[in-house]
């Protein structure tokens, strides 16, 4: 059996005496997409960022492709392959689309050009409004600029944090379509989200966190068709087909 292309093993994050994520672990395979959902303050923004090396673990370890990065930078780990696309888009505003687009290719080497040129045929909005500040875009349009610009890093592990964060129903649905074009182009995803049942619609496989713990995990369909699942975390409706 092939090793997982992310090992997550008794992860923990504290800020001073506030122990954010405590002792966690989990594993997500090369071309799969795996979702940590639970409400706010369960950890989950914490723990995308000790994987990307924005915030220092306190304990564990985090393994990828075989190799410890537990304590490397993010800005060494982006030309690895492992990108985020951060809570709240952080696209630079003042600057254009065009422009932000440029400064997420800096890694891309040669045919960076050709791969913007390819970015603006999956976003249309983004090639029709190059010219225009990034903060002119709506809320979705800009989730679309993020993705963007972290796909031409060219990752092979893309975590997502929060895309749909303040997002239209109709847009969240756009977004989520954005996210299985992602998956199906071979990058493995790794997807934060409050939005626990939209979630785990998408992925295929899920962690349930509550106060910095994991409280369940399994196959996403195991996980929405779990009664007690659905009262406690996804409100008591079932989901619809």
């Amino acid at each position: 059996m092939a090793e997982p292309q992310l090992s997550v093993t008794d992860l923990t994050v504290s800020y001073g005496r506030v122990h954010a994520v405590r002792g966690i672990s989990f594993d997500v395979t090369a071309g799969s997409l795996v979702t940590l959902v639970g409400a706010n303050g369960a950890g989950k923004s914490s723990i995308i960022n000790a994987i990307a090396g924005l915030v220092k673990p306190s304990g564990g370890t985090i393994l990828f492709e075989g190799d410890d990065i537990t304590k490397t930078k993010s800005h060494r780990l982006v030309p690895r392959g492992l990108v985020q696309v951060p809570e709240g888009r952080q696209i630079l505003a003042t600057m254009t689309i065009a422009e932000n687009l440029q400064l997420g290719s800096r890694y891309y080497g040669a045919g960076a050009s050709s791969a913007i040129d390819e970015m603006y045929q999956r976003f249309p909005v983004l090639g029709e409004r190059r010219k225009l500040a990034a903060g002119s875009l709506s809320g979705g349009e800009q989730q679309m600029l993020a993705i963007a610009r972290a796909m031409l890093a060219r990752p092979k592990l893309i975590l997502m944090d929060e895309p749909s964060m303040g997002l239209a129903p109709k847009i969240v649905n756009e977004v989520f379509a954005v996210i299985d074009q992602v998956l199906a182009g071979g990058t493995t995803v790794l997807l934060v989200e409050q939005n626990a049942r939209r979630a785990l619609q998408a992925a295929d496989e899920g962690h349930i966190l509550q106060n910095g713990e994991i409280v369940r995990s399994g196959a996403s369909d195991v996980l929405l068709a779990d009664d007690d699942i659905i009262q406690a975390y996804l409100g008591t409706g079932r989901a619809k087909e």
